[in-house]
C-alpha cells in the first residue's frame, strides 16, 4: 500500500504499519504524486479535488485538519472516496491562543478583559470552547452561530444573529470557510459589519483568512476606524500584505492550532478514522508524563498572562511573522515558519502549582484540566 502524506504532519509511522509513507511537501502534492497511491494525507495548504486525484487510485483521503474548505467533499462522495478528517484536534490550543491574544491586546490597552463582552462567531469545538474559558475568566459572552440555531443544536449560549453581536468589547471569530449552502461565511465579516465595531473594539480572527473581508479591514485600519486585529489568518495565504500586518496588533502565521497535541491529535484521529475503514483495530494512545512545574502565582490578568506565555509566545510569533516579510519570497518563507515551527506544548500538559485568587480559579481550572 502507498500512502502520500504531507510531510508536516507528525506521527506519520502509525501509517507505516500498514504501507510505505511517502512524505511530500503539503503544496507540493499533485496528480504526479498521487497516480499510484492508495492513500493520500494532507493538510489545510493541499487542494484535494477532481483535478488532483481523477487519475489516481486513491480510495482514502485523511485531512489531519478542522476544516474541509480545501476539500471537495461531493465529488469524493461521488466518487465512492473516504474522507476524514479532525474536527476539534486543536480546539484547545487555540483557545490558549485566543485567551492570550486578548490579554495581551487589553494589557496594552489598559484595559481588563474581565469587564469586557465578547462575541463567539462559531459555536463548533473551537469556538464553544472558547465561549466557556472566556465566560470562566468573567466575560459576558454572547454567542453566533446561524447554522446551529437552523438545526436547534444546543451550545449552553443564546444563539443571536451576526448583527446583533457586533456591538460586543470583542470579537472572536470560529467559523468554517464556505461560499456557498445556508450560511456562508465568505467575507462574513465585510466592509458594513467590520466598519459598525470602529477602533475601540477587538477583533481576533483565527480560523479562516477570507471570513474576513482583508482590504476593506486595511482600508479601516489606514483611516483610523478599523478595530484593534490579532490575525492568524490571511486571506492570501501564504501571502501576507505588508500593509495589514503593519496594521494589526498581532499577527502570526496560521498556527493558532500547532501545539505539538493538535497536530498529534489530528493524525491520531484520521488514523483511528482510516482504521475503522479498513477493519482494522487501532491502537490504544499511550499516557503521557506531565512536564516540569510552573511555579508562578496568578492573582491578577497580568499573572495569567504570564503563566501562559511559559509554555507559549504570541509576540515571538508575530515577531517571526514580520521578519519573514523581508524575506525575497515571503510567500516561502510563511510556509517555512510553519514547517519549522517551535515544538508547543498545552497548558495541561505542565503542572501548576503556583497559587490564585478566586476570579481567576475557573479558567484555570480549565486550562489545566485533563485532554
Amino acid at each position: 500500500m502507498k500512502i502520500i502524506a504531507d510531510a508536516n504532519m507528525p506521527g506519520l509511522e502509525l501509517f507505516s504499519r500498514h504501507g510505505t509513507v511517502v512524505k511530500v511537501d503539503g503544496r507540493s502534492i499533485d496528480p504526479a504524486t498521487v497516480k499510484d497511491a492508495d492513500i493520500l494525507l494532507v493538510r489545510s495548504v493541499t487542494r484535494v479535488d477532481e483535478a488532483l486525484l481523477a487519475d489516481s487510485a486513491v480510495r482514502f483521503v485523511g485531512s489531519a485538519t478542522i476544516g474541509t474548505d480545501h476539500v471537495d467533499l461531493e465529488w469524493l462522495a461521488k466518487t465512492g472516496r473516504h474522507f476524514a478528517h479532525a474536527p476539534g484536534c486543536n480546539a484547545r490550543a487555540v483557545a490558549e491562543y485566543v485567551l492570550q491574544a486578548l490579554l495581551l491586546v487589553c494589557q496594552r490597552q489598559g484595559r481588563s478583559a474581565a469587564t469586557m463582552s465578547v462575541a463567539v462567531i462559531g459555536m463548533g469545538n473551537v469556538g464553544s470552547r472558547v465561549a466557556r474559558w472566556l465566560a470562566a475568566l468573567g466575560l459576558k459572552v454572547r454567542a453566533c452561530d446561524p447554522l446551529l440555531k437552523k438545526q436547534g443544536v444546543e451550545t449552553g449560549f443564546a444563539l443571536e444573529p451576526v448583527e446583533s453581536v457586533l456591538d460586543c468589547d470583542v470579537i472572536s471569530v470560529h467559523v468554517p470557510l464556505t461560499q456557498n449552502g445556508p450560511c456562508p461565511t465568505w467575507h462574513l465579516l465585510d466592509k458594513n459589519r467590520l466598519s459598525v465595531m470602529g477602533p475601540e473594539k477587538i477583533l481576533i480572527n483565527t480560523c479562516r483568512g477570507a471570513v474576513v473581508d482583508n482590504a476593506a479591514l486595511l482600508a479601516l485600519l489606514k483611516a483610523g476606524q478599523g478595530p484593534a486585529s490579532v490575525l492568524d489568518v490571511w486571506e492570501d495565504e501564504p501571502r501576507v500584505p505588508a500593509e495589514l500586518l503593519d496594521r494589526v496588533v498581532l499577527g502570526s502565521p496560521h498556527i493558532a492550532g500547532y501545539s505539538a497535541q493538535g497536530k498529534e491529535n489530528g493524525t491520531r484521529m484520521v488514523y483511528e478514522a482510516f482504521c475503522r475503514w479498513s477493519g482494522l483495530a487501532a491502537p490504544l494512545p499511550g499516557i503521557e508524563e506531565a512536564l516540569p512545574a510552573l511555579r508562578l502565582d496568578v492573582t491578577d490578568e497580568a499573572g495569567l498572562l504570564a503563566l501562559l506565555q511559559t509554555a507559549y509566545s504570541l509576540p515571538e510569533d508575530f515577531r517571526r511573522l514580520q521578519e519573514s516579510l523581508e524575506n525575497a519570497d515571503p510567500a516561502w518563507a510563511f510556509d517555512q515558519l510553519r514547517k519549522q515551527y517551535p515544538f508547543r506544548q498545552e497548558m495541561h500538559r505542565w503542572d501548576w502549582q503556583g497559587t490564585a485568587s478566586e476570579p481567576f480559579r475557573a479558567i484555570l481550572n480549565a486550562l489545566f484540566a485533563p485532554a
